[in-house]
């Protein structure tokens, strides 16, 4: 941080500064864009060398005079006013803008259909979309749910507000004032959106259901992963002993732990099998045999049996 340059910034009726800094000497330029903006421009040169006749001057940042304040600093500007800047940066303001709109317009929603001002949807690309999530999406996210949650707490709406790229116009409109261009984004996007934002009510129920129905569905293997992944979560073992009934034959085996902590969709890889022992279990049940939760009996880890079938 440079007092010296802050310094100038505030005093508004100077229009040029020299500052010299970590062996750098900066020419500044403060051109009036309005009542309330300055735009800054700088020229760098060695420490030793004066302003250059031919050099260019750069776009380095904005002034507002309103608040005093810094905005859309450029690297050396950044370097030279600290590193506060930052949080004033185009992007960070961006990136301000995008949550507060989306909070503004959830508020507003409150998780509630009946806020919004259609029933149903007519955008093809949004009823294919729907069909999809309620075919696939759905179900493989309230699976990754059962199986990573204890409590499991239903969907609730969000506003997919994505802030457009800022242009000269709208980034000042936004510093001079942040609640007010946030607001009106909000009721913009409300009133352009009712069907993206009934989108997401309906993906969240086709969610739920699915998540119930796996509930409901004791038989399904899902559960047994779900105990696996458990009991496995509680050792370090990098590998166990396994002990399988598969075509009606036990078979023990040692394999990589870490194939038991996660999710195995349908079936466990034999490929995860330490050498020796996947070769025993190809012999008996074929080249390319998996083994598949339901045919674990055991699972164990010097001597400690980390989980059986049934209990």
């Amino acid at each position: 941080m440079n007092k010296d340059f802050l310094s100038w910034l505030g005093q508004t009726e100077k229009n040029t500064c020299m500052i010299q800094s970590a062996g750098m000497t900066y020419y500044f330029v403060r051109i009036a864009k309005s009542e309330a903006f300055d735009y800054l421009y700088c020229q760098k040169e060695y420490s030793g060398k004066e302003l250059a006749r031919g050099g260019t001057f750069e776009y380095a940042g904005i002034f507002c005079r309103s608040d005093g304040e810094l905005y859309d600093g450029q690297h050396d500007l950044r370097d030279l006013a600290g590193e506060d800047t930052e949080e004033r940066s185009a992007r960070q303001l961006r990136e301000n803008l995008q949550r507060n709109v989306c909070q503004l317009v959830e508020s507003a929603i409150g998780n509630d259909r009946r806020n919004l001002q259609i029933t149903e949807l007519s955008n093809p690309e949004l009823l294919r979309r729907l069909q999809n999530e309620q075919n696939y999406y759905a179900k493989n996210t309230a699976r990754e749910h059962f199986l990573d949650t204890v409590d499991f707490e239903p969907p609730t709406f969000r506003c997919l507000y994505d802030a457009k790229n800022w242009t000269e116009d709208s980034l000042l409109s936004y510093i001079l004032d942040p609640q007010g261009y946030a607001a009106k984004e909000a009721m913009a996007y409300m009133a352009e959106h009712q069907e993206e934002m009934l989108f997401d009510f309906l993906c969240n129920d086709a969610e739920l259901a699915e998540y119930q129905a796996l509930v409901a569905d004791t038989d399904n293997p899902v559960h047994i992963v779900k105990k696996i992944m458990a009991a496995m979560n509680t050792t370090s073992a990098k590998t166990v002993n396994v002990t399988i009934c598969k075509d009606g034959e036990e078979f023990t085996f040692k394999t990589e732990a870490q194939e038991l902590r996660r999710d195995c969709k349908n079936y466990y890889s034999s490929w995860n099998i330490v050498a020796a022992d996947r070769r025993k279990f190809e012999q008996r049940f074929g080249r390319h045999a998996e083994y598949y939760p339901q045919e674990i009996l055991r699972i164990t880890y010097a001597r400690a049996v980390l989980y059986e079938a049934g209990k």
